[in-house]
């Protein structure tokens, strides 16, 4: 338990992690609790606090108006036409390293092998993606011949005009922010985040400079509120990085496997190999009954050629 002169310790995560719209919940719920506190007890002065909501009422500002926008309706329409060219690309590519004509197959090893830091892009934050696809232009001009081969130089010069008109929709989005004079998101969020820095340093202060222990109680169960606020939203954070994670690995894992269940499931055929097990050859072929003799006989040798043939047929 803390005496006297023993520290009181506020987490030091601030939200700065946490993607826009959960970054200005965080700074709310925060706010909350410290609001309906007694600010004299814990010396943080109004007019701090007025500070703060104004940083995080933007926060929400910018916020509202990323996702209310036209243009921000658009963005997702743009984003999924070159999410669905990336699919496109990545997805000729798998399929002809099975190709029957050697050329083809090796370039599309080679570009499997030299795109494969590209794969499961379209997952990455949009700014990113824009980034990311044009690292994959520039290494993709070393490619050209084995692109040509496979067909994939119209799918790459759609892939470059929707990547550089969503990123022309962004710059258009942060035109319209600046007519509101909003600050850049990045700005904002740094200005919620220095002012309820400067915030638990009071409360912190206050806890060692009280002489009044129900005041140091007080203060102890706000910290103690405060810290479960930033923990349960770490949590939900790592949660989300790591679902959006293991939804890669799935991605990058899956394509091969999920044939593979189906298959086992096939030789359900079995099924029909018990009531052929008495006979397994005649079985299949009723009208042969004369045949189960015809392997003592050499006569048998003609007919089995004819049957081998047929299970190879059905399997290619």
């Amino acid at each position: 338990m803390a005496t006297k002169t023993s520290p009181i310790k506020l987490e030091s995560n601030r939200g700065a992690r946490f993607h826009n719209v959960m970054h200005a919940k965080f700074h709310q719920t925060q706010y909350d609790l410290i609001a309906k506190t007694d600010l004299a007890k814990i010396n943080v002065t109004p007019d701090m606090l007025k500070e703060w909501k104004d940083a995080i009422e933007v926060e929400v500002e910018i916020n509202k108006q990323a996702q209310a926008s036209v243009t921000t309706n658009e963005m997702l329409a743009k984003d999924r036409e070159r999410d669905e060219a990336l699919i496109n690309l990545f997805g000729i590519i798998r399929a002809q390293l099975y190709s029957h004509v050697e050329v083809v197959r090796k370039a599309a090893a080679k570009l499997a092998v030299e795109l494969k830091p590209y794969f499961g892009i379209r997952k990455e934050i949009n700014e990113n993606e824009t980034g990311l696809i044009r690292g994959l232009e520039k290494d993709a001009t070393r490619l050209t011949s084995e692109l040509a081969v496979l067909g994939l130089n119209d799918v790459m010069q759609h892939l470059h005009i929707v990547n550089e008109e969503y990123e022309q929709m962004v710059v258009s989005r942060r035109s319209a922010g600046d007519a509101l004079k909003l600050p850049d998101s990045r700005v904002a969020r740094q200005n919620s985040e220095r002012i309820f820095e400067a915030i638990c340093q009071c409360i912190q202060a206050s806890y060692l400079i009280s002489p009044v222990d129900a005041d140091r109680k007080l203060i102890a169960d706000l910290v103690t509120s405060l810290n479960h606020v930033s923990a349960d939203f770490r949590y939900t954070h790592a949660q989300s990085q790591a679902q959006k994670a293991a939804a890669k690995k799935r991605k990058d894992n899956g394509d091969d496997n999920p044939k593979k269940p189906s298959d086992p499931k096939k030789p359900g055929d079995d099924g029909k190999k018990p009531d052929d097990g008495k006979k397994p050859g005649d079985g299949k072929k009723p009208g042969e009954g004369k045949k189960p003799e015809d392997p003592k006989k050499p006569e048998g040798d003609t007919p089995k050629p004819g049957r081998e043939e047929d299970p190879g047929e059905d399997q290619v």
